[in-house]
C-alpha cells in the first residue's frame, strides 16, 4: 500500500521506518524536501532518504492506519 506524503510524492507504507514531528528532528545528509524548509511539518524516515513533508506527523500516521484496516 502507498501513502501520499506531499507534493505528488507517494511511498510504500512498508518502507516507512519512522514519522517524526519537525521539532524533534536533527538534519540528515539524505534529506529530500518536498516543500520549502519553512513549510515542513514532519519528516518521514525510510532506508534511503528522510523526506520533509508539509503534513503533520499525526495526519500521516492516520493515513497509514486507515489503509491497514
Amino acid at each position: 500500500m502507498y501513502v501520499h506524503i506531499g507534493k505528488a510524492q507517494i511511498i510504500q507504507t512498508n518502507e516507512i521506518i519512522a514519522i517524526i514531528h519537525y521539532e524533534n528532528y536533527a538534519p540528515a545528509a539524505f534529506l529530500r524536501l518536498l516543500v520549502p524548509m519553512d513549510e515542513v511539518k514532519s519528516f518521514i524516515v525510510t532506508d534511503d532518504f528522510v523526506f520533509g513533508s508539509p503534513y503533520r506527523a499525526q495526519a500521516i500516521v492516520k493515513k497509514v492506519k486507515e489503509q491497514r484496516l
